[in-house]
């Protein structure tokens, strides 16, 4: 091989080596060197109100929660064994997951149904919740509201008619 063919081949290597360098800086710039797990899609159909989440948090902390429902349900059904219990809300919970997966500090973010006892004992059940790992090395925060209702109770805001005075009054005549 002469020099000519020696410099060729040493330009083609420094041009390949050059182009896999930029490549990769802007591949890891694109995400800024967060897990793709952990990129915050839209997940509302509201424009007005838009709803972040993360695959991580649709997918294995949905499902987390999920799997610990009849947990909470019995919580709820302990509620309403007090007869003057309120029988629908929302309890609002937060919580960080742990690198292992181990739920931390989770506390009570709100609750529109006057039962500390009951909110205690959400907060206490979603302690004993275990995640899978995050795609990161740092705790990461997650929130829940749990809205409970008595089965057949409608959730739907319901419509209050009042009589139309003047309507009333036409139908007499």
């Amino acid at each position: 091989m002469n020099d000519q063919q020696k410099n060729i081949l040493l330009v083609a290597l420094l041009m390949l080596s050059s182009t896999l360098v930029v490549k990769q800086f802007l591949t890891t710039g694109k995400s800024d060197g967060v897990h793709p797990s952990l990129i915050p899609v839209n997940v509302s159909s509201d424009p007005k109100k838009t709803v972040m989440k993360t695959p991580y948090e649709d997918n294995q902390v949905k499902n987390t929660i999920a799997k610990y429902n009849g947990e909470i349900q019995k919580c709820y059904l302990k509620h309403l064994e007090n007869p003057k219990a309120e029988t629908s809300g929302r309890v609002q919970v937060d919580w960080q997951i742990s690198p292992s997966g181990e739920t931390l500090s989770p506390s009570l973010v709100s609750s529109n149904m006057n039962d500390q006892e009951f909110a205690d004992c959400i907060v206490n059940k979603v302690k004993t919740f275990k995640f899978p790992p995050p795609p990161t090395d740092k705790p990461l925060y997650t929130s829940f509201g749990y809205v409970f209702h008595k089965q057949g109770e409608s959730l739907a805001p319901q419509l209050v008619t009042t009589p139309n005075t003047k309507a009333s009054k036409n139908t007499k005549k």
